[in-house]
């Protein structure tokens, strides 16, 4: 197992309840795909370096995972379909 950082942008215009559900949803994603979490460190509201439509901050959420690279493209097409989650990133550390 390869380990990975996973970077997300939540929508800060959403209630904080939709951000739990998003949050808990790509969680359990990552699970099913037998990625382990092995720390998330949450953020909070920042300002983004640019706008992404017509809003400057975001909610910031860094995950360190443990799991196979091959599942990244298929997990990649159900995040893109949450409409919270406004980006991510996934990034392989080498260690």
């Amino acid at each position: 197992m390869a380990k990975y950082e996973l970077m997300l942008i939540v929508d800060t215009s959403i209630s904080e309840e939709q951000r739990n559900t998003s949050v808990s949803e790509l969680k359990a994603l990552l699970e099913k795909n037998e990625a382990k979490i092995t720390k998330e460190d949450v953020w909070w509201d920042k300002k983004m370096a640019y706008k992404i439509g017509k809003s400057d901050r975001g909610f910031y959420i860094l995950f360190d995972l443990e799991m196979n690279g091959k599942s990244i493209k298929e997990m990649s097409k159900i995040i893109n379909l949450d409409k919270n989650i406004v980006r991510y990133m996934f990034t392989r550390v080498d260690a």
